[in-house]
């Protein structure tokens, strides 16, 4: 009875959706796929890449897929979906000390939106890393760029020294906006 317990709980935690998700808005931004600034607008660029890892056995690697690995981008109360396809990628070449050393799937994410220019708060959501970062920010009109990095959690008993590392999961995000 324990057991069903628990394994329901973990099952209804994955399939929730987080709260960011439920947009109460849709009239802040519009999605916007040409390459050049709309007159009057801060065309926006969010780009987003990070490595993860769902389970290995052997030598097999699992991505995400129940939940997905998804981003939830919320601006003044609007949500847009990041999605993105992953690519098994090998970085065994590059010394253990560096957070995306080794094998694991490289999401890279990227969206344009077109929304007027001013400030605005800005939250961002990994639900499954259980990571929310929220933010003010402000955008001209023209060409803006939201880029986010990934601040991985601190791996303990496989990594003797105890450095940020990819397959340990996402701790926070650094958000630079220019």
């Amino acid at each position: 009875m324990i057991a069903a317990v628990i394994i329901g709980g973990c099952a209804a935690k994955q399939g929730a959706p987080p709260m960011l998700s439920l947009s109460t808005r849709n009239d802040v931004f519009a999605e916007d796929a040409s390459s050049e600034a709309n007159t009057g607008k801060a065309t926006t660029d969010i780009v987003f890449s990070m490595k993860s890892i769902s389970s290995r056995f052997f030598e097999n690697y699992y991505k995400h897929n129940n939940p997905p690995l998804r981003v939830y981008v919320n601006i003044d109360g609007q949500t847009t979906i990041l999605d993105s396809e992953p690519i098994l990628e090998d970085k065994s070449t590059v010394t253990a000390n560096t957070p995306e050393s080794g094998t694991g799937w490289r999401y890279r994410f990227n969206k344009r939106i077109a929304l007027a220019p001013g400030k605005h708060k800005l939250t961002i959501s990994i639900s499954v890393d259980d990571v929310m970062v929220e933010r003010d920010m402000e955008l001209h009109a023209g060409m803006n760029t939201i880029t986010i990095t990934p601040i991985y959690k601190k791996k303990s008993s496989q990594r003797p020294y105890k450095k940020p590392h990819f397959s340990a999961g996402v701790k926070t995000l650094e958000v630079l906006i220019n």
